[in-house]
């Protein structure tokens, strides 16, 4: 048996999604499996790669859309001819759009989320809205979604929102749910390693937050708990991953926080795992995700973990996590406050690390290699 997976655009930067399929291929390769990545090619992207303006967003669809079909379709019957037992295994659903170069019948899609699907289609507990273009793509991606034999889902809960706008597929028997592993090594540091880079960490405690300024990640209400946990908490708030925006930079000048919220803009994995091993909580306020690998990123850390009241994150965290209301700043500043008692601090603690260790990455490749096998059964 051979697989092949079927990549991200580089240029787009979704480096999750690539450090999935590249733990994919890692894990899979040292379990003796035959294992390539096909990615779509940068050509026309590399005119403007340094670029953030909109021709160089067109550009890359070009790349993505024409250059990338037709060289998968060419691939694909090279590879015909040369190995029968080929298992094809497109990583991000949003790359469904190649699904017709691809065999059907010898092709899997894992299916993240169903988000920006839903946003296009006008659903608003997506918080996503789509643009014109967004909108006639993503009715592509499900339209391509909906005619796959195989897919996996990363949670139940993507797994129903994708039948609620997909209602055929609700007795189709190629669909499974996979839960996502850690996608890199996130543990527990030891003392020394921590000291040894105090450097460049807050000299106070501080909440942290990874992720982007996107709407459905709802950045804004933690400037709200910083702001309501003052007479408690004189720490600081610590954004990682994307940069703050202007109207996150706004809305902290106006509750008088500049200087109390600290920016890791895209952090290297060392220093990720730092922050998730001594931030004083982990607080996750979204209002839509698919999985929630951040959760289980913080808990394999020993951070306590406090996140919304909603799917999948009940199902991906149960009773390891405290939860809260993320439309009301009041409700995670209460379950903040719980964290001040610190034999419910560390139960929490163990809970998550007990929790996390149903999410690795062996269980992972072990699901999807028992999926491949059902190609040739």
């Amino acid at each position: 048996m051979k697989i092949i997976l079927i990549g991200n655009y580089k240029l787009d930067q979704q480096e999750s999604m690539r450090r999935f399929t590249a733990t994919l291929a890692d894990g899979l390769s040292e379990l003796g499996m035959s294992v390539k990545i096909w990615e779509p090619p940068v050509v026309l992207g590399l005119i403007l790669q340094n670029s953030n303006s909109g021709l160089a967003k067109w550009i890359g669809y070009i790349d993505k859309y024409v250059f990338a079909s037709l060289l998968f379709f060419a691939r694909v019957r090279i590879e015909k001819l040369r190995h029968r037992d080929t298992i094809f295994h497109i990583c991000d659903h949003s790359n469904a759009i190649y699904l017709p170069v691809f065999p059907n019948s010898k092709t899997l899609i894992t299916c993240h989320d169903a988000i920006a699907i839903r946003g296009a289609l006008g659903y608003k507990d997506a918080y996503c809205e789509a643009s014109g273009f967004g909108k006639i793509l993503q009715n592509q991606i499900l339209k391509n979604l909906k005619k796959a034999e195989f897919m996996a889902m990363v949670s139940c809960n993507t797994k129903n929102q994708f039948f609620e706008i997909a209602p055929s597929k609700i007795n189709h028997q190629g669909i499974s749910v996979v839960h996502n592993g850690l996608n890199q090594p996130f543990t527990k540091l030891l003392k020394v390693e921590i000291d040894a880079a105090k450097s460049i960490l807050p000299d106070k405690p501080f909440l942290l937050h990874v992720g982007s300024n996107l709407p459905r990640k709802n950045r804004i209400i933690l400037l709200e708990i910083l702001k309501g946990m003052t007479a408690n908490f004189d720490g600081y708030l610590c954004l990682a991953g994307k940069g703050m925006d202007h109207e996150l930079k706004k809305a902290s000048e106006k509750l008088g926080l500049t200087n109390r919220i600290i920016v890791y803009e895209k952090p290297n994995h060392e220093v990720l795992n730092l922050l998730y091993n001594t931030c004083y909580a982990f607080v996750f306020p979204s209002k839509s995700e698919g999985f929630g690998w951040p959760i289980i990123e913080a808990q394999a850390c020993g951070a306590p973990v406090i996140c919304s009241n909603i799917e999948p994150f009940n199902e991906i965290a149960g009773n390891s996590v405290l939860k809260a209301n993320p439309a009301n700043s009041k409700d995670f500043i209460e379950q903040l406050e719980r964290l001040s008692n610190n034999t419910f601090r560390e139960n929490l603690i163990e809970k998550g690390f007990q929790n996390c260790q149903e999410f690795t990455t062996e269980k992972m490749l072990s699901n999807y290699i028992n999926l491949y096998k059902t190609f040739t059964q």
